[in-house]
């Protein structure tokens, strides 16, 4: 059996085996997208795996949508246990570790090959700072390359000033900024309305959420940048993981490491079937013309730079590794 200790704030620590308890150990899962997102599709496999490994020993309850937290609050709940597991961008809260950001510094890593060898440069410092903060790290699902969704047709940069963009981090807000846009940030469960009522105009994304919340007709203009691939990231609070026995946090390792590779491959499926979906709707696909290209790779270079500067020697040294990997 499956031996846990319960740890609780009023009661402190107990160990019981789960043998011997009236109910399975269940954990709380809130995701910030949609049940028939793959993000979300995706944790749902991953819980549905657990409760068979575990022989329903150890139950994970998805709630999507944000329906039980908003995305920029689910990492605090996790570390405060009122959630136990959680789904979100750890690039949203880049405010609190520059680190968290550099799986979306423009054009530093922009394809699904490059995202990974980032990755692997770079899990080990994050598996580090996330412990400290009683959080364990255990996979993650990239979203398709982003590009830049807009309310109306853009020749140049000029066509952009202005405008209403939705940010859904601190890289997100930036880019908006060096492109003379105004940055808002706007949850996912809130962007139907959003853009329906003028307070969003134009956002970057890999197209999911556009086509999830049926913007087409809002944002019905798409260019191709390539910029970045965000990552979502499943997390767990450390100490219910350390509570569980080993065998039972190697057999959810186990289903982490295939999850990841199943979310890998369902994003790489959706970059073109996106594109492909969203043109049946009326979506135009633009690849950037020479003068964009010119503007969001000046405003790659300037990101690249600022965030070499603001993360220091450790994240100085991570992009090197990672640009000697190449």
């Amino acid at each position: 059996m499956v031996n846990v200790l319960i740890k609780t704030a009023a009661i402190g620590t107990l160990t019981l085996g789960l043998g011997s308890l009236a109910h399975a150990e269940t954990w709380d899962l809130p995701s910030p997208q949609p049940s028939d997102n793959y993000i979300t599709e995706n944790v749902s496999w991953f819980a549905e795996q657990v409760h068979e490994a575990t022989d329903g020993e150890l139950d994970i309850n998805v709630h999507p949508s944000g329906s039980l937290f908003p995305g920029d609050q689910i990492k605090r709940a996790v570390q405060r246990d009122q959630a136990q597991i959680g789904v979100h961008v750890l690039s949203a809260h880049q405010n609190e570790n520059v680190l968290y950001g550099i799986d979306s510094v423009p054009f530093l890593a922009d394809s699904f090959e490059e995202s990974n060898r980032l990755w692997e440069v770079t899990k080990p410092a994050l598996d580090e700072d996330m412990a400290e903060q009683n959080l364990q790290l255990l996979y993650h699902i990239p979203w398709p390359p982003q590009g830049l969704f807009f309310d109306r047709e853009i020749h140049s940069p000029d066509d952009a000033e202005g405008l209403k963009f939705r940010a859904y981090n601190t890289a997100t807000a930036r880019f908006a900024e060096l492109m003379g846009m105004t940055p808002t940030q706007i949850e996912e469960a809130e962007l139907s309305q959003a853009a329906a009522t003028g307070m969003v105009q134009s956002l970057i994304s890999s197209g999911d959420p556009v086509y999830n919340h049926q913007l087409w007709d809002d944002l019905p203009h798409f260019y191709d940048a390539k910029a970045w691939l965000v990552l979502s990231h499943i997390f767990v609070n450390k100490d219910r993981w350390d509570a569980l026995d080993e065998d039972t946090r190697q057999e959810v390792l186990a289903i982490a490491e295939e999850a990841e590779q199943r979310g890998e491959e369902q994003a790489r499926d959706l970059t073109d079937t996106l594109k492909d979906r969203l043109s049946e709707k009326g979506v135009t696909i633009h690849q950037p013309n020479d003068a964009l290209q010119a503007e969001f790779s000046r405003i790659g270079e300037e990101m690249q730079e600022e965030w070499l500067e603001e993360a220091g020697e450790e994240g100085q040294r991570l992009v090197e590794e990672y640009r000697v990997s190449q």
